[in-house]
């Protein structure tokens, strides 16, 4: 009589299925194998799909039926989220030496790092011993990320010498985007704490963020080198987070000439030292109508000093002893707007008597507002040879100034420092203060005009009332301003502070001094 012994374990467990009390010989009680696992490979990327595995044994199966190979599963990925299997056991057959198994790849749409499933042989019967390879280790690289980055798009409408404009990028749905710029294809990690504050006038150098909204719009970066590539990088901003890891891209800057005789140039470069502007000297808007000249083109260029040094003795742009002739050592350009215009000094127009003729410059007419010495909308007018600068207010230059923000760059100072309008932060070193129409610290002086001579006959008679430079005096701490209308603090563009000078509605309105070193060829006459 044979007896049969009948022994199923289940999946981690080793099954033998035999006979007991048999004399025919048709079973190997002696059979003994070494069990290994390997792969074809150890990494695969999260969009596989599968990947296979075997459980192998040193010699073919002649235990008289299947083995179940016991294993179990560990690692950093997890079942049914990251992978599943679809087999729950390796069976190796009658006379076989391998079984095989299929681990299912879940391809998600989470960015996580790489994660790993680890096989590992379980306890062996003691007909089965270990192997060389007794575990694998398998890791899936995510996909998610170059998925992102692949996905974002800046698209690029105009292009001049001096600008260049995106017109949208991709919407990744995030809550709010920053838009930066940089003239190297180098970009720091923006998370909470770093600088935010956007401005699309570019400084040239560095990094910068030229927008921080939540929209996806049109933006225009100004004041770029001609001829030059850019690298633009779009950074969305979701619940607080900052998500750095889309790849820039980058556009160029056009051709750059100043040789128009009709339409307003300008070009830009920069170098280790200098900020180099060139222009026509032509105005972007319209002009008025003047009865001395007509604007003309006048090509010129004006070098600046990348790096200013604030000096804090002032330097005035014109001297009160004697006329603005080219003699007269102290009668500068104060410098040149964005738009290639240059900012001469407050219009001088000395006092004459009116019976002989005779000039006194100790006494000069403020020229700042439309309609005095045929000043325009712009705060401009023109030389009898059509040179067309600024003397006064330039809110028609200025107009996209509302005091919602920060005011851009309008220009650059002969010493080098920028030139803002009239907005600025109420703290100069606090960023997220209030905006406030910033104000000069000038007044008009009290009482009666005083000269050497007779009231009328030598100098202007009557009481101060600001018909002239000299009904002026300046007093510290007045208004926001030092005496040269300028003041030092953050700005969008010096997120680390710099002076600045600043063109307000009240006198002196265009400064009338520098806190830094002028470079001689800014005299007006040299």
């Amino acid at each position: 009589m044979k007896n049969y012994i009948i022994i199923i374990l289940t999946f981690g467990t080793f099954l033998f299925i035999g006979c007991g009390g048999d004399s025919d010989g048709d079973i190997t009680d002696e059979f003994s194998a070494s069990v290994s696992v390997m792969s074809s490979s150890s990494t695969v990327a999260e969009d596989v799909g599968s990947v296979s595995f075997a459980i192998t044994l040193s010699v073919a199966n002649t235990s008289g039926g299947d083995l179940t190979i016991p294993f179990s599963l560990s690692g950093t990925a997890t079942e049914n989220s990251d992978f599943s299997l679809n087999e729950s056991s390796v069976i190796i057959g009658a006379d076989e030496t391998t079984g095989d198994a299929t681990i299912t790849i879940v391809d998600d749409s989470e960015i996580e790092n790489d994660e790993t499933i680890v096989l590992t042989l379980g306890n062996l019967p003691s007909s089965l011993s270990l192997g060389s390879n007794t575990s694998l280790t398998l890791t899936i690289t995510d996909n998610d990320e170059d998925d992102a980055e692949a996905e974002m798009n800046i698209s690029f409408g105009s292009a001049s010498g001096s600008t260049i404009t995106i017109t949208d990028w991709t919407d990744t749905g995030a809550d709010s985007y920053l838009v930066l710029i940089n003239k190297e294809n180098s970009f720091s990690d923006i998370s909470a704490g770093s600088n935010t504050l956007a401005s699309t006038t570019y400084l040239g150098y560095s990094e910068q963020v030229i927008y921080n909204g939540n929209s996806i719009t049109s933006v225009t970066a100004s004041l770029l080198q001609y001829s030059s590539d850019y690298y633009f990088k779009v950074v969305p901003v979701t619940g607080g987070s900052f998500d750095n890891s889309f790849d820039p891209v980058s556009s160029s800057t056009d051709v750059c000439v100043t040789t128009s005789t009709t339409e307003g140039q300008v070009c830009f470069e920069i170098t280790t030292d200098l900020r180099i502007i060139s222009s026509n000297q032509l105005a972007n808007h319209a002009v008025g109508n003047f009865p001395n000249a007509d604007p003309t083109a006048i090509e010129v260029t004006r070098e600046l000093n990348l790096s200013p040094s604030y000096t804090g003795s002032a330097i005035y742009v014109y001297d009160e002893t004697g006329p603005p002739t080219p003699s007269n050592d102290n009668f500068w350009q104060f410098g040149i707007a964005t738009n290639g215009v240059e900012f001469h000094p407050m219009g001088l127009k000395p006092w004459e008597n009116p019976d002989t003729g005779e000039e006194n410059w100790e006494w000069q007419a403020k020229v700042t507002e439309e309609g005095e010495t045929d000043l325009d909308a712009y705060g401009a007018h023109v030389t009898s040879a059509g040179n067309y600068h600024y003397h006064g207010d330039i809110a028609g230059l200025a107009e996209v100034e509302d005091g919602s923000r920060h005011s851009l760059i309008y220009g650059f100072a002969a010493d080098g420092f920028p030139i803002y309008y009239k907005y600025g932060y109420s703290d100069s070193d606090d960023p997220t203060s209030i905006i406030v129409e910033l104000q000069s610290s000038y007044r008009i002086k009290s009482g009666a005009r005083t000269g050497v001579g007779t009231a009328g006959e030598d100098y202007p008679d009557g009481n101060h009332d600001g018909s002239y430079i000299q009904d002026y005096e300046y007093v510290e701490g007045l208004g926001d301003l030092d005496e040269c209308n300028g003041r030092t603090g953050v700005t969008p563009e010096y997120p680390n502070g710099t002076y600045y000078y600043v063109i307000t509605t009240n006198f002196p309105v265009t400064p009338n001094c520098f806190f830094g070193t002028p470079a001689e060829d800014w005299k007006i006459g040299k």
